[in-house]
């Protein structure tokens, strides 16, 4: 049964549902788990989990679960992170992933792709699908004028005042997925990186029921590999670069709050000086 529109709201992110507060750390599965979608962001993940979505595979884990769904997930992610990546805590098997993932047929895009070795253990029957772009360097301009652009302009070292006002300002994130990954030397790594994770998530899933798949290849080659009708209406496209600009510009609205920011740093400092002025 395909995802009931009533629930959901339409996001640049995909298909979200209403903000929850749960805490997963003692859920169980509750459905199976049949899809892994373990390509890189920015390979249409958010088309693919509005896709998956319509054709009733519910739920999909992505970003957005995290960002605009339940963000109280955060909190096991970033133990799931320490553990693999920093040797503290439990690392994460089957029993961890069935408390987070367990109201999710199907996972996409960070930060579950961060596990993909973990999640093919632990749902050996799951099909895997790899989404990927034209080629690397498609792939890589679409990162590098989005998340890279606005990922730098948030974590790097601040290298003006407007970077270092902005990031005083915005909450810190509560776990980074990058933090692993290439993405802060993506410039001179990124295409490398590309090919070199479409690589290894095919050798990781030799012997799986396994799909490659551009998501502008629409309904077709997707419901034949999970063997489901093809939906009447198009297939989605939510999430691309432009839309992702817009989002930022708009929501986040970076450029805003750096000249508010820079107005009330200024006004502070005006009246910081006439406050002194007065003194004298």
């Amino acid at each position: 049964m395909a995802l009931d529109r009533q629930n959901a709201n339409v996001t640049n992110f995909g298909l979200a549902r209403p903000r929850t507060n749960i805490d997963r750390r003692s859920c169980k599965r509750i459905v199976p788990m049949k899809v892994l979608c373990l390509g890189l962001c920015r390979t249409g993940t958010s088309s693919l989990r509005a896709a998956l979505l319509e054709l009733g595979l519910d739920d999909v884990y992505h970003m957005c679960s995290v960002l605009e769904e339940n963000p109280l997930d955060a909190k096991l992610w970033k133990e799931a992170f320490d553990a693999k990546f920093e040797g503290i805590g439990k690392p994460y098997g089957r029993d961890e992933f069935d408390a987070l993932l367990g109201h999710c047929m199907a996972t996409a895009d960070f930060p579950s792709i961060s596990f993909a070795p973990e999640l093919l253990e632990a749902y050996p029957d799951a099909k895997v699908i790899l989404t990927v772009r034209d080629n690397a360097d498609v792939w890589y301009d679409s990162v590098l004028n989005t998340i890279w652009k606005l990922s730098n302009f948030l974590c790097a070292p601040p290298r003006t005042l407007t970077q270092r006002t902005v990031q005083a300002i915005l909450p810190k994130p509560p776990f980074n997925i990058f933090k692993y990954s290439p993405l802060g030397n993506f410039p001179e790594e990124g295409r490398q990186w590309y090919s070199d994770w479409n690589e290894e998530v095919k050798a990781l899933a030799k012997g799986r029921e396994f799909l490659e798949f551009n998501v502008k290849q629409g309904w077709g080659p997707l419901c034949e590999f999970l063997e489901v009708e093809q939906p009447k209406t198009a297939f989605p496209r939510v999430n691309d670069s432009n839309v992702f600009k817009e989002f930022h510009n708009t929501r986040l609205d970076v450029e805003r709050l750096v000249g508010i920011s820079t107005k009330l740093v200024a006004a502070l400092a005006a009246l910081g000086l006439a406050v002194w002025l007065a003194k004298k």
